[in-house]
């Protein structure tokens, strides 16, 4: 069955090239909105790193960008710098391009793939219709999902995070969304409603952009952040019109081995969609990694504490971690230790309210989670055991209980959280229980623990592998990386990949 690379070219190759006006026309509608500048060094976009498998974002070729009713994209024969924007772009409409089925033979009744029927009558449910190698996911209703891909085909080094994928019907069935051209997201989309979303991004890998669209990705506003390459690294959004996000500067130190940031992280804000903005520092001595901002003053970010007077040359010890808390839209912040032991691997602060905040953490020794699992760092650093745990906040960040997993969820590494109320909690990753996959023998299998009170008790899902599997989809069962709940009993979550595979990703969905 053709995929829908085969389809793209088909469709290329289908397809009138333009004719020589109208090149003259988008070689004008560049010239308008940029000049090249010198080459500069690209800085590497915001990465995930899983327990046993690496995750960067991912996905296919795409349709160009249209400006101005113009095809623009890199021009033939065009040769020379990159072009830099001094002035908002704005593309025109274009349909999105819906995905071919998924693989045949993989599918399985509902009965077969129903899990743990106390979630919901109909319970979750396991497709692989899905996109290649889906990365970061947004779900702003029951019904809309975002999905940003990779095209690098090489598994090691940056990823091009260029393509966006949507689903209508709550992650069954996908299209793409046509991406600005020379645009890489380099944070996932803050979405208000499912049309008006928000994202960081890069404009031909060397100057920081913010992309904003108010038609659910068919059509977007490009502005330039400025003429260095400061870019968006996380950003939450409480209007169309209001966000806040991390702003990683050129000054800031990336400690690339652990997905941290390092020094020089600053808070962007704007309350004109994009038009203007304003930027902050935080506090000396400490490094935000995720932000959560429930209202237009009230957020809440959780990092990693700097040794005193690092110049970003010292590796940060993660075996603590900070939270900062501000009620003024980040004049001023109120630093908030965590209890000791509590580091933060894969920072991830979510706010379901203005009070109600949960914190995905890790333990490091002394002590196990369940029985012996010992853990070997690097540097200066050797532990005995090494597991996830979530931190509830109930007075907005300022304090927080942590809560361990059960043992029947044994060795939890967790990648994720969704928490669509105060009591409602699902966590995605991988646990200690072994499982074959095909023909591999794997150390852990993917589980979602979910909890509805809180944390005090935690149930674990966990889904059946399939008799036969696509080739490349063998390590995408083993994990899961994102989940989006936009409600209580509806939820979207998406498998891990291995960059550069070219394999299509599980996608897990709760209907309730």
């Amino acid at each position: 069955m053709p995929d829908e690379i085969d389809l793209l070219r088909t469709f290329r190759s289908d397809t009138p090239g333009p004719g020589e006006a109208a090149w003259e026309k988008a070689r004008a509608a560049v010239t308008a909105v940029a000049e090249p500048v010198p080459p500069q060094t690209r800085p590497l976009p915001r990465l995930r790193l899983q327990r046993r498998t690496a995750v960067i974002g991912g996905a296919v070729a795409m349709t160009a960008a249209v400006v101005a009713g113009v095809l623009v994209s890199v021009l033939p024969g065009s040769s020379g710098p990159p072009p830099t924007l001094r002035k908002p772009l704005a593309t025109a409409w274009e349909p999105a391009r819906a995905l071919p089925p998924g693989p045949t033979g993989v599918k399985m009744s509902s009965g077969q793939w129903r899990l743990t029927s106390y979630l919901s009558p109909r319970g979750w449910q396991e497709n692989t219709s899905s996109p290649k190698q889906a990365g970061d996911l947004t779900c702003p209703t029951a019904r809309t999902c975002y999905a940003e891909g990779n095209t690098a085909t090489s598994p090691t080094g940056p990823g091009d995070i260029n393509a966006l994928y949507v689903s209508g019907d709550g992650g069954q069935a996908w299209s793409v969304l046509p991406v600005p051209a020379g645009v890489t997201f380099t944070s996932k989309l803050a979405c208000t409603m499912d049309s008006d979303c928000g994202a960081g991004g890069l404009y031909y890998g060397h100057q920081g952009v913010y992309l904003s669209t108010t038609s659910g990705g068919h059509s977007w506003q490009v502005t330039p952040l400025g003429a260095g390459a400061d870019q968006i690294i996380d950003l939450t959004c409480t209007s169309a019109t209001s966000c806040r996000g991390l702003l990683q500067t050129s000054t800031s130190k990336r400690w690339d081995y652990m997905a941290l940031a390092g020094p020089g992280i600053k808070l962007i804000s704007t309350i004109d969609g994009g038009r203007h903005f304003t930027i902050s520092p935080f506090p000396a001595g400490t490094s935000a990694q995720s932000l959560s901002c429930p209202t237009s003053t009230h957020c809440v970010a959780s990092g990693v504490p700097l040794p005193p007077g690092n110049a970003g040359q010292e590796e940060p010890d993660t075996t603590t971690s900070t939270v900062l808390v501000t009620d003024d839209g980040g004049a001023s912040w109120q630093r908030v230790a965590l209890p000791r032991h509590v580091g933060v691997s894969l920072p991830e602060v979510t706010c379901s309210d203005a009070a109600h905040c949960t914190l995905l953490g890790y333990v490091i020794g002394p002590g196990s989670q369940s029985g012996s699992m010992p853990v070997s760092g690097s540097g200066k650093y050797t532990y005995q055991d090494q597991y996830s745990v979530v931190g509830f906040s109930a007075d907005g960040g300022r304090s927080w209980t942590i809560r361990k997993l059960p043992k029947n969820i044994p060795g939890p590494f967790l990648n994720s959280l969704a928490c669509p109320t105060a009591k409602v909690c699902y966590a995605v990753g991988q646990d200690d229980i072994p499982q074959k996959v095909g023909t591999l023998q794997d150390a852990g299998s993917a589980v979602i623990a979910v909890t509805r009170d809180a944390g005090q008790t935690w149930q674990p899902v966990r889904f059946a592998v399939p008799a036969n599997i696509p080739s490349g989809m063998e390590t995408t069962f083993d994990d899961i990386g994102e989940i989006q709940c936009p409600q209580a009993n509806v939820c979207v979550a998406t498998g891990v990949y291995l960059q550069g595979s070219m394999s299509s990703v599980p996608v897990y969905t709760l209907h309730g």
